[in-house]
């Protein structure tokens, strides 16, 4: 009975070893993404929202507080950046797609409950303002 197990049970261990394998192989190409390194030129840094230092060539990223103007959530310490309150003719675009050049604030830390509207990398859509247009 063990015998005929043993082809089944190395099946299941190569297949389970390939997918452990690709999976650090995936997340370490993952990490080597640029926008996952801003303060490798000045053009990312200032997309990360990072302040890029011309003496020294680095980017310097701080996380801002609450009520701080923010274009992405990755710059606030809450990690959500909150949307302004949109103008009417800002409200008709966005029934037909995203807006762009949005800034938001800084939302706090402790009010994130459910789906919260955030601006993403200078974005509003429907979708990451939590609107069910049906």
């Amino acid at each position: 009975m063990q015998q005929q197990n043993a082809p089944k049970n190395i099946a299941i261990f190569m297949i389970m070893a390939t997918i452990i394998v690709s999976g650090i192989i995936l997340g370490f190409l993952y990490s080597l993404l640029p926008e996952h390194h801003p303060q490798k030129n000045q053009q990312a840094c200032e997309n990360a929202g990072g302040d890029w230092s011309t003496e020294e060539k680095i980017c310097l990223l701080s996380y801002k507080e609450t009520g701080e103007i923010c274009t992405d959530g990755g710059q606030c310490v809450s990690g959500i950046c909150s949307p302004p309150i949109l103008t009417a003719a800002q409200k008709i675009n966005l029934a037909t797609g995203p807006l762009e050049n949005i800034s938001g604030t800084c939302y706090p830390d402790d009010a994130a409950t459910g789906c919260v509207a955030q601006v993403q990398k200078g974005t509003v859509s429907k979708e990451s303002l939590c609107l069910d247009y049906q």
